[in-house]
């Protein structure tokens, strides 16, 4: 049977403006998985391996991530939380791209298997988000494929005072998609989940 979904243009912004106070302050997204590759450079080569074409990383202060040579995108409005970071992405690649594959920074096991899936779901419905959904039934809608076209309904929610992102995406009826694979979308949170993570990874590396 022929394919009959549209081509969508995606992009992809990885969120990395927390103040990581579990981590002590570390700058999450920059520690080393294995070797020297950071947890952002590891998820911005999954991504293009999963067909983002443009990414970019939404965080406030710049310096940690120059060496990457990834276009930062700041928040538009300061301790906003997730949210603001999505708003900021959606605002950076309106009019260029039809939706942004939005990842945290502090995954160290999500491959672009993961994120092909969401993209398809996404290239499926057409939006206007999915977001990821493991067998647990918990939810993970900082994992989301987000229309560029909802900056506005972003920008009220955030208007309002609404920082949840998650309820945001079922008010905009959003599609959650199931993976059965949990371990995909851990994340660390603290050194506790860092050393566990490195503990159980032979040679402290998730491909």
């Amino acid at each position: 049977m022929k394919d009959t979904r549209m081509t969508y243009r995606i992009a992809g912004a990885i969120l990395a403006g927390g103040k990581a106070r579990r981590m002590g302050g570390i700058v999450k997204g920059m520690l080393p998985i294995g070797g020297r590759v950071s947890l952002i450079e590891r998820l911005m080569v999954h991504m293009m391996r999963s067909g983002v074409k443009e990414t970019v990383i939404a965080a406030n202060d710049e310096r940690p991530y120059i060496r990457i040579g990834c276009a930062m995108v700041p928040d538009r409005r300061a301790d906003a939380g997730p949210l603001a970071g999505i708003e900021a992405a959606l605002q950076y690649f309106a009019g260029r791209y039809d939706a942004v594959l939005c990842l945290p920074c502090d995954l160290p096991a999500l491959s672009w298997k993961e994120m092909s899936a969401l993209v398809t779901a996404f290239a499926g419905t057409g939006g206007p988000v999915v977001f990821a959904q493991t067998e647990d039934a918990e939810s993970h809608p900082l994992c989301a494929v987000v229309r560029t076209d909802l900056l506005d309904k972003v920008s009220a929610a955030l208007d309002r005072d609404e920082r949840g992102v998650h309820d945001l995406w079922l008010q905009l009826e959003g599609t959650a998609v199931p993976f059965d694979n949990p371990n995909a979308f851990v994340n660390l949170n603290s050194p506790d989940d860092l050393d566990a993570w490195l503990a159980g990874s032979p040679n402290g590396r998730h491909q």
